[in-house]
This record gives C-alpha cells, sequence and structure tokens, in this order.
C-alpha cells in the first residue's frame, strides 16, 4: 500500500521468528518490534506532513485499501513480507493487531540494519490520522504473535490509547531544511556478475540485495548459491522471469541490472524521507518538550501568585484560588474574591485528599502549593493541552 512510512516508531526487538505464510501461527514468546505509524491523507488539511495532499499520498499510499485488498481500519497493521495476511499480534498497552498490509521499509530484523521485524499501525486518516501518527513517537514496547484461534472475537488494536498532542504547523516545511548526504550510485548496475567477478563486485551486489531484504548471507564476495538464489527471488519478484526453468534464472543480466538499478534508487529515496521525517519528529519533540517546560512555568507562577491568602481576605488571588479549586472540583460556589468558610473548607477538603500535614489546613504552605502546580498542571494538558482552569 505505502511507498514508505510515517516515522513515528515503536522499538520493538524481535526475539523469534516471525509467522511465514506457509508456517501455522504458534504464541510466541514476549519479544519486541520496530513498530511505526501511517495514516490516510485527506484534501484540505490545515497541514500535512511532506507539506502538502499529494507529496503525503506518494508517502503513505492511496490511503484505501491495504495490500491484502482489505478497507484500511483503525489499528491495522503492515508487517514484513514473511508476515502471512492475517497475522495477529499483541501489542502491549494496545491491543490484538491484524497484519493486513505491507510497506517497502517494513522488513524483517535483520534487514536495513534493524535488529527486530518492523510494523507499522494504521492510526486513520486526516488531521487526526496525522496528528495520532506523529504523537505516537518512538517508544519499546512488547507484544507477541498469536495463533488466530486463540483470539477473542471482539479483540482489536486501540489506538484511542495512543495520545494526541498539539503540533505546530510551524513545522510543515521543515523538510526542505534537513539536509539529507548524497549516496554515490554503485556501478555494479552497468556490468555483469560471475564465478570470476571482482570480489569487491561482489560485495556490492551482496550489499544492495542484503538492502532490500532479498539475499541473507555473508558480504564475503563470494559467487555462490545463496546470492544465485537472491538474485532469483527479485527475478521473481519483479517479474522478470516466471520460474527456475526460465533462460536467465538466477543470472544477473541486462534486465534484471535495470530492474535492480529502478528498485534500489526509490529504496534510496524512501530512505530519504525516512530521514527527513526522522528530523522533523526530532524538531517536534524538541518544541513539545519547550511548550511543556512554558507551560509548567506558567503554572508555577500562577500558583505563586496566589500568595498565603487568610480568613476574610478579599482580592484577585482569592478568586483565582477558588477558580483553581473549582476545576479541581472542590469549590462549587460562585468565586466571590472572598476568603470565606466555603473556601476555607473548600482548601482543607483539597489538602486532606492529597495528605498535606494538618500544619497547612487552611493556608497556602509550601506542600499545597507543590500539589496545586501540578495538579493544575495537569488539566492544563488534558484534551490535547486545552485550559482545564481558569489561569489568565
Amino acid at each position: 500500500m505505502k511507498n514508505s512510512i510515517i516515522y513515528i516508531t515503536i522499538l520493538v526487538s524481535a526475539i523469534i521468528s516471525p509467522v511465514f505464510a506457509d508456517e501455522t501461527a504458534l504464541t510466541s514468546s514476549p519479544q519486541k518490534f520496530i513498530v511505526t505509524a501511517y495514516y490516510s491523507p485527506l484534501p484540505n488539511q490545515s497541514f500535512y506532513l511532506k507539506g502538502s495532499y499529494e507529496a503525503d499520498i506518494r508517502l503513505n499510499g492511496n490511503g484505501t485499501h491495504g495490500a491484502s485488498g482489505k478497507a484500511v481500519y483503525e489499528g491495522m497493521l503492515a508487517g514484513p513480507k514473511t508476515y502471512a495476511f492475517g497475522t495477529k499480534v499483541y501489542l502491549e498497552g494496545l491491543g490484538i493487531g491484524t497484519v493486513d498490509d505491507r510497506g517497502g521499509a517494513i522488513v524483517s530484523a535483520g534487514s536495513r540494519g534493524y535488529d527486530a521485524d518492523r510494523l507499522d499501525i494504521w492510526m486513520g486518516q486526516g488531521e487526526e490520522g496525522l496528528r495520532r501518527a506523529l504523537s505516537w513517537g518512538k517508544r519499546s514496547v512488547m507484544g507477541n504473535i498469536i495463533p488466530k484461534e486463540e483470539v477473542p472475537a471482539d479483540a482489536s488494536l486501540d489506538i484511542s490509547k495512543v495520545k494526541i498532542v498539539k503540533i505546530s504547523t510551524k513545522l510543515q516545511n521543515i523538510s526542505s531544511k534537513v539536509s539529507v548526504p548524497e549516496k554515490k550510485e554503485p556501478d555494479i548496475f552497468n556490468t555483469s556478475v560471475g564465478k570470476y567477478t571482482n570480489p569487491e563486485k561482489i560485495k556490492e551486489l551482496q550489499t544492495i540485495l542484503s538492502q532490500l531484504s532479498y539475499y541473507i548471507g555473508d558480504i564475503d564476495g563470494k559467487y555462490s548459491r545463496s546470492l544465485i538464489d537472491a538474485i532469483y527471488d527479485f527475478q521473481i519478484k519483479n517479474e522478470i522471469i516466471s520460474s527456475r526453468e526460465n533462460l536467465g534464472a538466477g543470472y544477473y543480466g541486462v534486465k534484471t541490472r535495470a530492474k535492480l538499478q529502478e528498485v534500489y534508487t526509490l529504496s534510496i529515496e524512501n530512505e530519504k524521507k525516512r530521514m527527513i521525517e526522522e528530523a522533523r519528529l526530532i524538531a517536534i519533540k524538541v518544541e513539545q518538550e519547550k511548550k511543556i517546560a512554558a507551560q509548567k512555568q506558567e503554572v508555577t507562577l500562577f500558583v505563586q501568585n496566589l500568595g498565603t491568602p487568610e480568613m476574610n481576605d478579599i482580592g484577585v488571588h482569592v478568586r483565582k484560588l477558588q477558580q483553581s479549586l473549582k476545576s479541581l472540583g472542590y469549590f462549587t460556589q460562585k468565586d466571590t474574591a472572598i476568603f470565606g468558610k466555603q473556601t476555607h473548607a473548600a482548601l482543607v477538603a483539597y489538602q486532606t485528599d492529597k495528605d498535606i500535614s494538618e500544619e497547612e489546613f487552611g493556608h497556602l504552605g509550601k506542600a499545597t502549593k507543590e500539589a496545586l502546580q501540578k495538579d493544575l498542571f495537569a488539566l492544563k494538558n488534558k484534551a490535547n493541552n486545552g485550559l482545564a482552569w481558569n489561569g489568565k
């Protein structure tokens, strides 16, 4: 379905083999996967990962159906080609997902330098899907492959557990600012390979086929049966031949070289996209950290400015205390800006619930202010960081 992925990646390393298309699934031991997220773009979004609807379509594919032919659905998984469609995977904290899609960058452990099988989670469509995919970030999550017959009928992967954070549209054009080093194109595309070929040339071919997940042997410069088999698998996959009986099966000829160059070039472009998206994610993380720090500072100053009101005090600081206690569910009266019995009772109730020392009851001491800072900051971040308290 996809040419690439949005690199908001869960890190999870594989410990056992995947469920192959021709094998019966067995319950696996707990394992880790490298999991990323993608979405389906819609026209007229206020922002796009790559800057435009067309660019996001190129990155994520048509966005309507997975490679299995099934319509996309929340929590659908894209898995390596070694995973049969229908493979059930449990991801800790999310639930059970089903592999119904593929992706050029979704590979098994050992490919592209990864020590784990990769999975990709479809997070929805439009801006909500994009924001959820971006919010996913890089995480380490345990999981395991489970047999279909042991999966409850109502089992699913709950993407609503992925909290959506606010992402600034200022990051929309970051891709144009990211410098990606250019790779020199190998000249192995211009020469045939055989038993007496220079070992360095053979290493080039082994490396490329390994990066594309066809060759799994050592990069040793030897023209071996495993290399010939890798060439054959590439030919079959790309419809250069249809069987081993075909002329040129396993031979690195003109058509095979041309197709390999095309596929390799595309993989390099996808790698550039990956680097760009990872740079974007770093920028998003930095912005979020700055925003959180600013919000914490705002709440800290707000609580400090409450002062230390006493009974019968009148003022704006008392009103703000009443509003804060109201937001936290302790003060139910009209905020009058007068520190009376009801305000005192609400404050004591809050302090009691927070295990504040009785010495501070009815007063804004250090421990009470620290508790207020924590709780008001948590409220401020509810509902996609919307204000849940009147801290103006």
